[in-house]
């Protein structure tokens, strides 16, 4: 920590001595929305099929936010924007973690349900281009942002596995030929101080550096009885970019990426008990019988929603770097060579106390370390008949993943502690549990170990063409061809009994578990430009998963993997701009097949009986619609918003043991709206002052794959507000406030009340106000 705060104020200190005032062209449209002329507000330019064009010319759904329109909105994190996007839901939690900073991603039902590296992600995150594999460390702070792409599923073709629900790009400001330097901090409730700045220096005509840096400190908002904290912030974030200039047409960038966190659990609390829970039951009877363990007391709800009685596991940490090297070369005037190298290491951890109770029945410890390689060709092309893209992509990866569940601690030594085996049998030959040394009492050992060791390689490559038929017709083709090829060793401990349940490893008889995958991902659509301001396009795209394993198995039966999620998607879009280009309106219409879906399935064997294994037995169908709309209603007053509906369901669940036909999909609500409301008023001089108002609404969401009506969200709607103003060309303060009615809801809630006797809440924050003064020259 002493580190990362000497690091900014060294920075602060060389920014300071900057002498020459610098042109802020590079910030002014991160500070100030307003300045925009309407055609800059509605031109967007994206770069959602790997070639910068315009968003109202792509036939791909695409939502597109600039640094100026997160900015206005508040939004610091993807987790936050979520909220006010169409079909989409991003929490940290997943199923069983407490994760503070894991990206669990879901867009249009198709998501991820757990941060466990044994499950790949359903949508891709990309920073500047480069993937990011891993749930851990996803939830990067909104640092010196271009802007924001949310590219909807299947992405196969250009961006390859794990996008069959999507891809999020997030692009940064690249070195700009102008000096700047922008500084801003806040201030706000739960002791929030943060402070970031970003810089940007040329050096001489062929060279630039840009450096963007924060710190970040918050309390958190859930208090346990000791007087801590969950739910807090303590993290820096930085980023930096170094350009070359090589040549005429020529350029390499390198840049640093790096994230260090040390933050509590995520905040949760006990909603709901149940003293005769099956596991509570046994526990304390065994205990009684054994005469040397005390019965579990009852356990404690808080009055108050805000806190825990929860004592232990209460630490997240993270730890993540990242290098790229990008050369862009126009070799012709026609055709362009991109190259992305890319390494990143991350090592995670986060916990939780799974009772919220000073009793054990439940801890859980989750440790990740990670290291990936990557690099990717892009061969670009275009004249008038046709533009044209081929690819090449590698990615290499090695992960470390342990699990450590300590349930019911002293459970196995009760048992031991026993005379003999609860139904009379003989401890020879025993059929019952109880007694010293019975085999059977390691079934109820639940403090366990699972350690995981993987190694994973993806080859691909690609090509899409845009024909243009004529002035208005262009057909689009394109093909992703993917050999993976996947290993994973794995260990499980039952550890007071001190006994290895099962080994998957090298040098074992059964040996690593390995898999591989040659997938094939086809894309066609056709886009009908009827004039400057209205195009239509039709597509049909295939994407998949990728297979993988089972990082917690209880026995070696268990330890197998399972293949690829495939998804295929038909899309009808509009995108228009209406009164003199004032009006932005895009609709999309969509039917998606999800098959050979990885759900938790039955499998039983002479040796063990009924196993819980994952594997390919889902299949679901969804369709519906997206609407999103920006309107510039005069120079001073603008609106913006989105509505969005999906019918999401299984409709086969082969052997599958958690879901049914009847079940919903996870984390995916029916409805999704959105709406802003801003309104500019010019003061004297440079100044103005900026109101903002942004609303979120979201139907009821099941946050558990049972359907637990416990883990059940009501329908709920979120408001912001933020009022700015901006002094000069070099000053501006603001005020705001998030969750101004106080909705008191959750970003993932679990129901364990039949055999733990809990249930969780993972909370979202609750009403804050903070300042901030953002200056620049």
């Amino acid at each position: 920590m002493r580190k990362t705060v000497s690091a900014l104020f060294a920075c602060q200190c060389l920014a300071g001595i900057v002498s020459q005032p610098g042109n802020a062209a590079d910030t002014q449209q991160q500070m100030d929305l307003f300045a925009l002329s309407l055609d800059e507000l509605l031109d967007i330019k994206v770069e959602a099929r790997k070639v910068e064009e315009d968003l109202q010319q792509t036939p791909l759904a695409v939502t597109a936010l600039s640094a100026g329109q997160l900015l206005q909105a508040g939004h610091e994190s993807l987790l936050e924007a979520s909220y006010f996007l169409p079909n989409m839901d991003v929490t940290t939690v997943g199923e069983n973690s407490g994760c503070t900073h894991c990206a669990n991603i879901t867009l249009r039902g198709v998501g991820q349900v757990d941060p466990i590296p044994t499950i790949d992600p359903s949508v891709g995150l990309y920073i500047d281009g480069v993937y990011h594999a891993r749930s851990p460390g996803g939830i990067f702070r909104f640092l010196d942002l271009e802007r924001l792409e949310v590219l909807r599923g299947p992405q196969g073709t250009l961006f390859g596995k794990n996008t069959i629900g999507g891809a999020i790009q997030i692009f940064t400001n690249k070195v700009s030929e102008q000096q700047s330097f922008r500084l801003q901090a806040d201030i706000g409730e739960f002791q929030r101080r943060d402070l970031a700045l970003v810089w940007n220096q040329p050096i001489g005509p062929d060279q630039g550096l840009r450096l963007a840096m924060s710190k970040n400190d918050r309390d958190g908002f859930v208090i346990r009885e000791n007087g801590d904290r969950e739910g807090g912030e303590d993290d820096f974030n930085l980023l930096a970019k170094y350009q070359f200039v090589l040549g005429e047409g020529l350029d390499l960038t390198l840049s640093y990426t790096g994230q260090w966190q040390k933050n509590g659990s995520t905040p949760s609390v006990l909603p709901v008990k149940n003293d005769n829970a099956s596991l509570i039951e046994l526990y304390n009877w065994v205990a009684q019988s054994s005469m040397q363990f005390e019965p579990l007391p009852p356990l404690t709800i808080s009055q108050n929603q805000h806190d825990s009685a929860a004592t232990e596991a209460n630490s997240n940490s993270l730890s993540q770097y990242g290098l790229s090297a990008t050369i862009n070369w126009q070799l012709t005037p026609e055709i362009r060579l991109k190259s992305i190298t890319a390494y990143n290491s991350l090592n995670a951890t986060y916990s939780r106390d799974f009772d919220n109770n000073p009793v054990n029945i439940g801890v859980t410890h989750d440790l990740q370390a990670q290291n990936q390689r990557s690099q990717e060709f892009n061969l670009m092309g275009s004249s008038a008949q046709a533009d044209w893209l081929l690819g090449l992509f590698a990615f290499d990866e090695d992960t470390y993943y342990q699990a450590d569940f300590i349930f019911f601690e002293n459970l196995y030594a009760a048992l031991e502690a026993l005379p003999g085996p609860l139904d009379g049998s003989s401890l020879a030959n025993p059929t019952d549990i109880g007694g010293p040394g019975n085999p059977l009492n390691i079934g109820l050992d639940l403090d366990n170990r699972y350690q995981n060791w993987l190694d994973n390689q993806s080859y691909a490559m690609f090509a899409q063409g845009n024909w243009h038929l004529d002035n208005h017709w262009t057909l689009t083709m394109g093909g992703r061809l993917t050999y993976e090829r996947k290993s994973q060793q794995v260990v499980g401990y039952a550890n007071v009994a001190e006994v290895e349940l099962f080994r998957r490893t090298d040098g074992d008889a059964q040996g690593a578990i390995r898999k591989s995958w040659r997938v094939f991902s086809p894309l066609l659509a056709v886009q009908y430009q009827y004039n400057p301001s209205l195009m239509l396009y039709s597509s049909v795209s295939r994407g998949f998963k990728s297979g993988g394993f089972n990082g917690l198995p209880n026995s070696a039966v268990t330890a197998q993997p399972f293949d690829p999620e495939y998804l295929t998607s038909y899309e009808l879009g509009i995108r228009s701009q209406w009164l003199d280009n004032r009006l932005r309106f895009n609709l999309t219409g969509f039917y998606i097949d999800h098959k050979d879906m990885q759900l938790r399935g039955g499998q039983s064997s002479e040796e063990s009986g009924l196993e819980i294994l994952i594997d390919n037995v889902g299949k679901a169908r969804s369709k519906g619609i997206e609407m999103e709309w920006e309107a510039r209603l005069s120079a001073r007053l603008g609106v913006s918003g989105s509505l969005s509906y999906i019918d999401a369901r299984f409709v086969d669940v082969g052997s599958a043991t958690q879901v049914s036909l009847d079940s919903r999909l996870i984390r995916t609500p029916p409805w999704t709206s959105s709406a802003a409301l801003w309104y500019r008023l010019p003061l004297s001089g440079d100044g103005s002052l900026t109101a903002r108002l942004d609303w979120a609404f979201r139907s009821k969401t099941y946050n558990d794959v049972f359907n637990s009506s416990l883990a059940v969200q009501k329908a709920f709607s979120l408001v912001n507000a933020r009022l700015s103003w901006e002094v000069n060309k070099q000053l501006e303060v603001a005020a705001y406030v998030t969750n101004l009615t106080d909705t008191y809801h959750v970003i993932g809630a679990n129901d364990f009340t039949q055999a733990f006797g809990v249930a969780e809440f993972y909370l979202a924050p609750p009403r804050q106000w903070g300042l901030s003064l953002g200056y620049r020259f």
